[in-house]
């Protein structure tokens, strides 16, 4: 593993994310949350996603980051590198026909740590 990760290389440690059901549930997916609520609406609206699909959410994000390259890495004075994946998703159920860019925002603090996702919102949608 190259450091600091570079664009178009997979997220380092991709299979070994954390994070991600704790952002989803107390910020991105909660409709209530100041800065989070205006995502929440976003895939509430264009996909259908709310904190009852949660655990769909996760496992797309988790399909998302194992197969798609980094489209944006940010150095901070600290020395952690953000990280940004972009990829596609699908909503669940009876929304299965629309899809949308998913923008997901990841931090490594050291060479070796794990990822860490920071947000989590749709950029944009389009139908099948």
């Amino acid at each position: 593993m190259s450091w600091p990760p570079r664009t178009g290389e997979l997220l380092p440690r991709f299979d070994e994310p954390v994070g991600i059901e704790e952002k989803l549930r107390g910020y991105s997916l909660l409709v209530s949350h100041d800065k989070g609520g205006p995502k929440a609406n976003g895939f509430a609206v264009m996909l259908g996603i709310g904190l009852d699909s949660v655990d769909y959410l996760e496992q797309q994000i988790r399909n998302g980051i194992a197969r798609t390259p980094i489209s944006l890495v940010r150095l901070h004075p600290s020395g952690a590198a953000a990280c940004t994946v972009q990829f596609q998703i699908a909503g669940p159920g009876r929304y299965s026909h629309r899809t949308a860019s998913l923008r997901t925002a990841w931090v490594l603090h050291t060479p070796t740590a794990r990822p860490q996702m920071t947000t989590a919102f749709l950029r944009g949608r389009e139908h099948r």
